[in-house]
């Protein structure tokens, strides 16, 4: 339709819509809100020096088909909440190592499928009786486990707090 022959809405049917559709989110507001809330959500790391090069997350909550190395995802567990002094904290790593994948640990680093991830400089300060560090030797991936981790050289992850669980994984998360 031509430009000139389109009708063209009053001011006050545009205010009548615009009132309408506001009225309609107040209404529905209160039933969407969580079911949004349920499947998405925003993760942000409180961390001064953050381990990733983001610090705010997109995060799709729900299980993740076919995990890859690379993906961002989100992830729970009881470990991270005593260093977090129990704050129910949701984090977000990179997946690192995937099950079948052969992970060498040294003293001073780590090796993934024959890939250096990177330096091991925290050990000697980590010392929590609930961590389960990985130790130096080399090993394959189990199924149902992942490794998780950072990007910087003092990353607080899987080099520390080891393997995580599938059932850990609550999410898939994007950076903003």
């Amino acid at each position: 339709m031509p430009e000139a022959e389109r009708p063209k809405l009053s001011i006050r049917s545009k205010l009548t819509l615009i009132l309408g559709a506001g009225v309609l989110a107040v209404l529905l507001g209160p039933f969407l809100r969580p079911a949004i809330a349920a499947h998405y959500g925003i993760s942000i790391d409180p961390q001064y020096q953050s381990c990733l090069p983001w610090s705010n997350f997109f995060v799709k909550y729900g299980p993740v088909h076919r995990p890859q190395v690379g993906m961002l995802l989100a992830f729970h567990d009881r470990k991270i909440d005593v260093i977090a002094h129990g704050q129910n904290i949701l984090v977000v790593k990179y997946l690192a190592g995937v099950p079948g994948d052969v992970v060498r640990i040294t003293p001073k680093a780590i090796w993934i499928d024959g890939h250096y991830w990177g330096k091991r400089w925290l050990m000697p300060w980590v010392h929590h009786e609930h961590l389960k560090a990985l130790p130096p030797e080399t090993f394959t991936i189990p199924k149902g486990k992942y490794l998780l981790m950072g990007t910087t050289p003092g990353a607080y992850d899987g080099r520390y707090w080891g393997l995580v669980p599938a059932r850990k994984i609550i999410g898939r998360a994007w950076p903003l």
